[in-house]
């Protein structure tokens, strides 16, 4: 892989998608120094931007007519009476219900005098991990398949319990390729334009906190149907919160309605951030620690949820709107018949709720388009009149109204910080550490009245800061991620294990998983071997392995199914909370030429990085081979 020369960061958004890059040289290796580039003339945007909105115009067969504003505004002005366009927005939080079963009856791996399990021709296999026995096993058949049956089914079965998106895709995976596809073009417009190859771009995509590995392995699939690079290290991934934070320690961060920057440095050793990335469709919560070096440790787990500005929106309409027209019908008939007034309706409603806070005493007008007032009627202009003390040219909210609409999320915001700080705490042992930073970021924390909050409610406990920016310092954090990842470790949200076959032990394990092997020797299925517990903090650069052998001589590959569970130990895969997430399978068709005893392969695991990532490598030649994850999408 040849050096990359330029990095290109990608905020994939709910609401709004933007790209940033910068050169890679020695100048830009000073982060303050760091000159990033950004596009912000968008067509069909209303004023300029450094994002487009995360929208498609999808015509006859899906067929993508135009992205971004432009969409927005054919939508508009062709949408009414054409059944063959749709308007498509706002749908990457769609990929979480872009769920398929998973397989529950996955083979397991031998640790510790423990057989790896697997499919088929393949896969029956044995492992003494760190340090046990080098007994050979035999391979656990799942908990109501018995081998015969299982030895017919081929290697490619066993891949296709988790589908990749060569099978087809669901529609928020066929819409954020398409979106994902455009915004490459975009960027590689400009980025070639400056003399570069496409080949020389390393590229760093954004995904929310809440994505589960998963979801972030349908988002890197997502990128490569779009056309980005699948070559190892050209592609990473960053959580939106972790790159926000690169950003705020580079360029600072103030109180509310303060204009001095806060003189706290955020990359001061020991210094505790809490990020709080609210956006259009989700807030995301992320915590960390700054080691002796001043690089970030994660250290809360991070949680987050639905309560982005678009929820503030939909009370607006479905609510606010409903009560002053007096129907759902008519607002739904307006959104039919005037689609291009009733965005205005919405877009003076957008400008007023990000100047809404909590010193605003007066109603807020939003005034009625003239097309929209035209098909009211009376009887509505009437309840208007009523409600509003004879005001009908405008839509009046109230200040009571307008903390009505916000209280619908602020509150559960603010608990899920309570939760990240508990969590914080207790991680922390130093008693008497400074107050930990709160840092708003996101489009939804330009918001007085949520700046507000998080002051009024966190006064005393912790310092809150806002980056100059904060709408984009995911997207300029992106590029800092993507050009010097600084993360050193994370912490684990579940315990991670193989399912395994071990050595039984009478009196403990349960008869009906007890499996005798050819050789004689008894084995208990289903055994659940851990690699990693919840909350640890597992170092990026730590891998933890384990090593494995082919029972059989034919055996041309080796699956072991990955577990987690909410508890720090589980005895068997069975037990509740346990989940198969995946599924690693390990090609030994590179290095059949072996003695049987010399395939063993140690399978090495890395969790400490924005993705799972996993390597297997033949222990006696160090040759290593080749290894797949495949993911399910239901846990």
């Amino acid at each position: 892989m040849s050096k990359p020369l330029v990095v290109c960061g990608i905020d994939l958004g709910t609401y709004a998608t933007g790209f940033a890059w910068a050169v890679i040289d020695e100048e830009n290796d000073d982060a303050e120094r760091r000159r990033i580039h950004f596009f912000t003339q968008w067509p069909g945007q209303p004023v300029a931007a450094v994002k487009n909105l995360s929208a498609l115009l999808l015509g006859e067969e899906g067929k993508v007519l135009a992205w971004g504003y432009e969409a927005r505004r054919q939508a508009l002005s062709l949408l009414h009476g054409d059944q063959g366009l749709q308007y498509r927005a706002s749908f990457k939080m769609d990929l979480m219900k872009s769920s398929r079963p998973a397989s529950r009856n996955g083979r397991a791996a031998y640790h510790s005098g423990v057989a790896c399990a697997g499919k088929p021709e393949v896969e029956e296999a044995e492992s003494a991990g760190p340090s046990g026995p080098k007994d050979h096993g035999s391979p656990d058949a799942g908990p109501d398949e018995d081998d015969e049956d299982e030895d017919d089914e081929s290697e490619d079965d066993a891949v296709q319990l988790f589908p990749r998106l060569a099978e087809p895709p669901s529609e928020a995976e066929r819409l954020t390729i398409e979106l994902l596809s455009r915004v490459r073009e975009a960027a590689l417009a400009q980025i070639t334009s400056s003399g570069y190859l496409e080949e020389d771009v390393r590229w760093g995509i954004t995904v929310p906190a809440i994505f589960n590995d998963a979801l972030r392995q349908s988002v890197r699939r997502c990128a490569a149907a779009a056309g980005f690079s699948t070559e190892d290290g050209r592609l990473i991934l960053a959580l939106e919160p972790e790159a926000a934070v690169h950003h705020a320690r580079v360029r600072g961060a103030r109180t509310p309605d303060e204009e001095d920057l806060l003189s706290t440095d955020l990359a001061a050793p020991g210094r505790r951030i809490l990020v709080a990335d609210n956006g259009g469709g989700t807030v995301d919560l992320a915590a960390y620690v700054n080691d002796e070096a001043g690089r970030m440790v994660e250290v809360g787990l991070v949680n987050g949820g639905r309560y982005g500005s678009n929820e503030l929106n939909r009370r607006f309409e479905d609510q606010l709107l409903v009560d002053r027209f007096g129907k759902p019908e008519l607002v739904a008939q307006l959104r039919e018949e005037v689609p291009e007034a009733m965005l205005d309706l919405v877009e003076a409603w957008e400008r007023q709720k990000v100047s809404f806070g909590p010193d605003t005493t007066a109603p807020i007008p939003l005034p009625i388009p003239s097309v929209i007032d035209r098909k009211l009627g009376a009887a509505v202009r009437k309840r208007l009149a009523r409600k509003q003390r004879g005001t009908t040219h405008a839509i009046l909210i109230t200040p009571e109204e307008m903390q009505d609409i916000f209280d619908t999320v602020v509150p559960d915001v603010l608990d899920l910080i309570d939760e990240q700080l508990a969590e914080m705490a207790s991680a922390d042992s130093a008693p008497d550490a400074p107050k930990p930073v709160v840092l708003m970021v996101g489009g939804f924390s330009n918001s007085p009245y949520l700046q507000h909050a998080f002051k009024e409610h966190l006064k005393g406990r912790a310092h809150v800061l806002v980056p100059p920016d904060p709408s984009s310092a995911v997207l300029y954090g992106a590029v800092h991620f993507a050009y010097s990842p600084q993360t050193r470790a994370r912490r684990a949200r579940f315990t991670y294990g193989v399912n395994c076959v071990s050595r039984f032990e009478p009196g403990i394990d349960p008869e009906n998983l007890r499996k005798v092997s050819s050789e004689g020797v008894a084995y208990c299925r289903n055994r659940f071997s851990k690699l990693v517990t919840v909350g640890d903090t597992v170092d990026t650069d730590r891998e933890i392995s384990d090593l494995f052998w082919p029972i059989e001589g034919h055996h041309t590959s080796l699956t072991f199914d990955l577990y987690t569970t909410t508890h720090k130990e589980s005895r068997y895969v069975t037990d509740p909370g346990c989940e198969q997430i995946g599924r690693v399978v390990v090609n030994l068709k590179g290095v059949m030429r072996h003695d049987l005893d010399q395939r063993g392969v140690r399978v090495h695991l890395r969790f400490g990085e924005t993705e799972i990532k996993v390597r297997a490598v033949v222990e006696k030649t160090g040759e290593e081979v080749a290894t797949t994850v495949h993911f399910a999408t239901d846990y």
